[in-house]
């Protein structure tokens, strides 16, 4: 059977031609997403508050040859999301696939954290998560096709360390809201799932050395010492959104090097 979007058009059979919005996309996993998208023909849509890394993202692609664009959005301000998917739509006809990359780190213990740094977390973690997914959702529900894919983190899994409370709380809300996602979803003909990274080679990971001891800390926990590539993550991200996980819903893959399974 032909899959047709919501306007009657069929859905390209592949990932060539299909179009993704990435969250998040201007650094990091986000980026590295955004260019293994473009590199599988896919129309990408790179949306972050950091105008100048986004435009040079999107810059980076199109002078591989892919197609990009960047648009500013911050995740917190459920207007700009709303402009956002609508940008989307109004130019390329459909969103097929959604990349939720957006995150921020929520260091401090418990005890320590004022409401204010908790709700900052929870603002762009699982609040914005969550206003990007009423947007993919009621658009791919309508289209009768689609699939997403969240960031979390094995911190949603597994409390890993003491001192980023709001972080992990976060996480395992984010996994929660993936699979409701599924859950309400199904029948429309959309699935949701997510990555769980381990410790992966980027600002966030660095930036971590001082609070909880960063890769220094995480390479005694790896089975293979190794801290991951925001590659490698994007290419289990390609996979979710492709026909050989069309069977594949509601789920968290962890990529990981083996963490979760000592």
């Amino acid at each position: 059977m032909t899959v047709a979007d919501d306007a009657g058009r069929p859905v390209p059979p592949g990932p060539a031609g299909r179009v993704v919005v990435v969250t998040g996309g201007s650094t990091g996993i986000g980026r590295a997403a955004a260019l293994a998208f473009a590199e599988a023909g896919m129309r990408v849509v790179l949306a972050s508050r950091r105008a100048e890394q986004g435009e040079d993202a999107a810059a980076e692609i199109k002078e591989a040859g892919g197609e990009a664009q960047f648009l500013a959005c911050d995740v917190t301000d459920p207007e700009q999301v709303r402009e956002l998917f609508a940008t989307v739509r109004s130019t390329y006809g459909a969103v097929h696939h959604a990349f939720n990359n957006a995150g921020v780190p929520g260091d401090g213990r418990l005890v320590d954290l004022t409401p204010e740094q908790f709700d900052a977390t929870f603002a762009v973690n699982t609040r914005g998560l969550w206003l990007c997914m009423r947007e993919e959702l009621r658009t791919m529900a309508a289209q009768g096709f689609g699939s997403i894919v969240n960031n979390t983190s094995v911190h949603g899994l597994r409390t890993v360390f003491p001192g980023i409370g709001a972080y992990v709380t976060s996480k395992h809300a984010a996994i929660a809201l993936t699979r409701i996602g599924a859950l309400e979803h199904a029948r429309d003909g959309v699935r949701v799932n997510a990555v769980a990274p381990g410790p992966i080679e980027t600002e966030m990971l660095a930036a971590s050395e001082a609070a909880v001891g960063g890769a220094t800390t995480w390479r005694g926990l790896i089975p293979s010492g190794v801290i991951g590539t925001p590659r490698q993550v994007a290419d289990v991200v390609l996979w979710l959104f492709s026909e050989a996980s069309g069977y594949v819903n509601g789920q968290v893959v962890a990529v990981d090097g083996g963490f979760l399974a000592v």
